[in-house]
């Protein structure tokens, strides 16, 4: 009895020193995460979380991605399933500057053919942004029944876009082979499930 105590005291503990990966589940940089979520009917489980840094050392958003349980992180992005990326925000941040950042990414990653093709609809998807303070959270949702993106302002619909490839140009922003931080790109498809 007094052993099996002492056990659990110690597991409890470790559970409460920061870094080890039952806090880090719970929460990064004070934003809880959740470990599952449900988009379009879909249970959705966490396939990581991360911290996006300006210039390396200023802390702005807290993100974290979900997608099916049985596709492996690394096939997330070319996979048309349900997924959900959360972006909550540390600091303010200007919509100029979130639409700066995603077309920067969108002239990085592919060619003058493919850029084209989803151009307008980048325009339109961007166009959606608003200026951000500290605790706003903005959401983006892919629904592949309706090959519909939809992106979210603490938790109000802002507007939608259409098409598979506009949905992967869009999440390959974050887990593009060029995507905007490649540390974050790996935080975020790292859950050991």
């Amino acid at each position: 009895m007094k052993a099996a105590y002492v056990l659990s005291l110690v597991a409890l503990c470790l559970a409460m020193v920061p870094g080890t990966a039952a806090a880090d589940r719970i929460t990064n940089q004070g934003v809880e995460i959740a470990d599952e979520v449900e988009v379009a009917g879909a249970q959705l489980v966490l396939f990581g979380h991360g911290v996006a840094r300006y210039a390396r050392v200023f802390r702005v958003y807290v993100a974290a991605v979900y997608g099916p349980e049985d596709v492996a992180p690394d096939d997330l992005l070319d996979s048309n399933v349900p997924r959900r990326l959360e972006i909550t925000y540390l600091r303010r941040v200007g919509a100029d500057d979130i639409r700066e950042a995603t077309n920067a990414v969108l002239e990085d990653q592919y060619s003058e053919a493919e850029r084209e093709a989803v151009k307008a609809r980048f325009a339109r998807f961007n166009a959606l942004y608003e200026d951000v303070a500290e605790g706003d959270q903005y959401a983006y949702e892919y629904h592949p029944d309706e090959e519909e993106s939809r992106l979210y302002l603490n938790g109000e619909l802002q507007g939608t876009e259409t098409g598979v490839d506009f949905a992967r140009a869009y999440l390959g922003i974050w887990l593009g082979d060029e995507a905007l931080s490649a540390s974050l790109r790996d935080d975020l498809l790292s859950a050991e499930r």
